[in-house]
């Protein structure tokens, strides 16, 4: 019967071993294939195909303008009395902004009225005169038309005179704005110059920064390849480990347990001898009870004695059964007991083992790792390190280069300047030396007029024969000349009030009070009403424009951005002759539609031309679309709800800097691949590497 039971018993024990082992075996597979599962999903970045404005527009800069302009410059011979307007001031049309010295017109006007009224007296009192009168008049007539004929001599003279003089200032000055104008083209030359080579310097600059950026940018992808290949095998390395120090220690508690049940069994059976052992003394103590109650009355007890040792046998046969299960117990533990520990010291020398192996190979991959991801550091402090040197050598290029061209640009201005004043000092010296021969000129006529007048007078004197109807009609033409006089003076006097010609802001004022004005000295006003930017446009970029293209607005200093639209496109490109790039321009005006206060004339503004434009447009990342090599085709890498890769293929439409139109073969909300590697491929699984995990 023991040894049936110690059969079963050992049957059993396989049976749990092997269920163990396996169950064990099962899990270590599972957790494998888990890891393999999480080892092939792929970090990349996701985007969302979206609709939205798609546009393609040409960024360039400008200066802003009016949309209408008057300019007055006055004379350098006229004194300026009175000034009405400031700089910023908003004026009228028809307003007047300065006021010229008049009073030497107005003193002619009112010589010229006094002789007017004069002659409309006489020309009355001719009608219904004496001839005795007429003889008087005559004679005082005469006499007052030679004091006139002596003055007007007198001023011509002194006319003459002034001539001389304004032809030498006007020469001098002439003289001395072609001496600063030559100056002006010669620093102009220079800064040309200047602003070439440091073009070419700036060129060379970059050039070299970009090579070396190129190369770290190169090693840093190398690198970055070789860092995710070692990840690769370091995971691999890992997890073989860490598998092997799982499956080592499943071994060691499946032999722990078996060492457990031997010892277990024997303790039980140890346990169940002392319990018999227990019983079969109580049983003895109370057969000794119940004897001496038997023979005290042997027929009230022997009932009970006899039950006594019946109790009595039966727990000495149970005590002997227990010892029997003991010896069994203890020559199944005997039997496997060396070979239990023997396994479980196996298996704890395996584990220790599997421990080690791991933790080797986490230190070998930490290393490897760790110089791996040190070298991409380094080279991406070197990628860092280059683009921080193209940064400096650009922003030091064109810093350099803009001052050289502020240069070029200064002394341009510079010589249109002189070209300005020498064309004002020509022309000052025009209006003066005309201002001068119209007085030598005046003063001939008043010479002649004096001259005709005298010898009319002298002639009416003399002849005294002549009808009353021939002196009306001489004294009748000296009214309609004087009429003549007293208008041109009267048109003299209101030109001295200088004007506004158009409806806007005062944007300059040479002119000062009391003062006479210098040559060039000018009054601007700038219509208010609309301001246009006024671009160059190269004729590549000009093809593309048309009246009416909307245009973003971004005036340098102003935070507001604003809307504008493409007013004049001009019909001709012409190469400036005052800049460096010789390319072709085209002059093209943007009028800009919502303007405030805080334009200025002659601000600089950065204008963006939108050249086209889609309206909900289905659009993803220019990086995501990738052309397949024999076809031609273009492609995305969409993601499904499992997040499994699936290549498909698109027709593409607007391309923009950053962004491309996608017309066909994707929907919106669909997920994608922003930016695919090589690894990527149909059916692979990705997570997004924006999403923490």
């Amino acid at each position: 019967m023991g040894k049936l039971k110690a059969i079963i018993f050992k049957s059993k024990k396989s049976i749990i071993v092997t269920a163990v082992i396996l169950l064990t075996v099962l899990a270590g597979g599972g957790g494998a294939y888990w890891w393999y599962q999480n080892a092939q999903v792929q970090e990349v970045a996701l985007q969302t195909a979206w609709k939205g404005q798609l546009a393609k527009y040409v960024p360039i800069t400008g200066d802003i303008e009016a949309s209408s302009r008057s300019s007055l410059y006055p004379s350098p011979v006229a004194k300026i009395v009175e000034v009405l307007a400031v700089e910023g001031q908003s004026v009228k049309k028809g307003e007047v902004l300065a006021r010229i010295d008049s009073t030497e017109y107005r003193t002619q006007l009112d010589k010229q009225t006094i002789n007017l009224a004069n002659a409309e007296a006489t020309l009355a009192y001719l009608s219904g005169s004496s001839a005795e009168m007429d003889k008087t008049s005559s004679q005082n007539a005469v006499s007052q038309a030679g004091i006139a004929l002596e003055t007007a001599q007198s001023n011509y003279s002194a006319a003459q005179g002034n001539l001389d003089d304004i032809n030498t200032l006007n020469a001098n000055a002439v003289n001395q704005a072609k001496i600063a104008l030559e100056n002006a083209q010669s620093n102009y030359a220079a800064a040309n110059s200047n602003l070439s080579a440091r073009g070419t310097l700036y060129d060379n600059a970059v050039s070299q920064a970009r090579i070396v950026l190129e190369s770290a940018q190169s090693n840093v992808a190398a690198l970055a390849d070789k860092l995710h290949n070692v990840e690769i095998a370091n995971a691999n390395a890992v997890g073989q480990a860490e598998l092997t120090l799982e499956n080592a220690k499943a071994h060691y508690w499946i032999a722990k347990k078996n060492l457990d049940d031997l010892e277990n069994v024997l303790k039980e059976a140890q346990c169940a001898l002392e319990t018999e052992k227990t019983t079969y003394e109580s049983a003895k103590l109370n057969l000794d009870i119940v004897k001496a109650l038997y023979d005290a009355d042997p027929i009230l007890y022997a009932v009970d004695y006899q039950l006594a040792q019946q109790a009595v046998v039966a727990a000495e046969t149970a005590v002997w059964n227990a010892e029997l299960a003991l010896d069994s117990a203890e020559m199944s533990y005997q039997a496997g007991h060396d070979t239990a520990k023997l396994a479980v010291i196996d298996a704890e020398t395996a584990v220790r083992s599997a421990e080690i192996a791991l933790s080797n190979a986490k230190n070998a991959a930490d290393a490897e790792y760790a110089a791996a991801a040190k070298a991409v550091s380094d080279s991406e402090a070197a990628v860092s390190n280059a683009e921080i040197a193209l940064s400096n050598a650009e922003n030091a290029g064109s810093l350099e280069y803009a001052a050289a061209e502020k240069a070029v640009s200064d002394s341009a201005a510079a010589v249109r300047n002189a070209e300005i004043i020498l064309s004002n000092a020509r022309s000052g010296a025009a209006v003066k030396y005309e201002a001068a021969v119209k007085a030598i000129s005046d003063g001939e006529k008043a010479v002649r007029s004096a001259g005709i007048a005298l010898s009319n007078l002298n002639t009416t004197a003399t002849f005294s024969t002549a009808t009353a109807e021939e002196r009306i009609s001489n004294q009748a033409d000296q009214i309609a000349l004087l009429k003549t006089d007293i208008a041109y003076l009267n048109k003299k006097i209101e030109e001295c009030d200088l004007k506004a010609n158009v409806d806007g802001i005062v944007t300059k004022m040479d002119v000062v009070a009391n003062e006479y004005p210098k040559a060039g000295d000018a009054i601007i006003i700038d219509g208010a009403t609309e301001y246009i930017v006024s671009l160059a446009v190269s004729q590549f970029d000009s093809v593309n424009m048309r009246v009416g293209q909307k245009v973003k607005v971004k005036v340098k200093g102003v935070a507001e951005e604003y809307e504008g639209v493409v007013s004049e496109i001009g019909q001709s490109a012409e190469k400036s002759a005052t800049s460096a790039d010789q390319d072709a321009k085209v002059a093209v005006k943007v009028t800009i539609t919502d303007p405030d206060e805080n334009i200025k004339v002659g601000y600089e503004a950065d204008a963006e031309i939108i050249t086209v434009e889609r309206l909900g447009a289905l659009r993803v990342n220019f990086e995501a679309v990738q052309i397949e090599a024999d076809s031609g085709k273009a492609y995305v890498y969409v993601v499904d709800s499992g997040n499994r890769v699936e290549k498909r293929y698109i027709e593409t439409g607007l391309e923009t800097e950053y962004d491309i139109e996608v017309v066909d073969g994707l929907v919106e909300g669909e997920r994608y691949v922003a930016d695919p590697n090589k690894d990527i491929l149909s059916g692979v699984k990705v997570k997004d590497s924006d999403i923490a995990d």
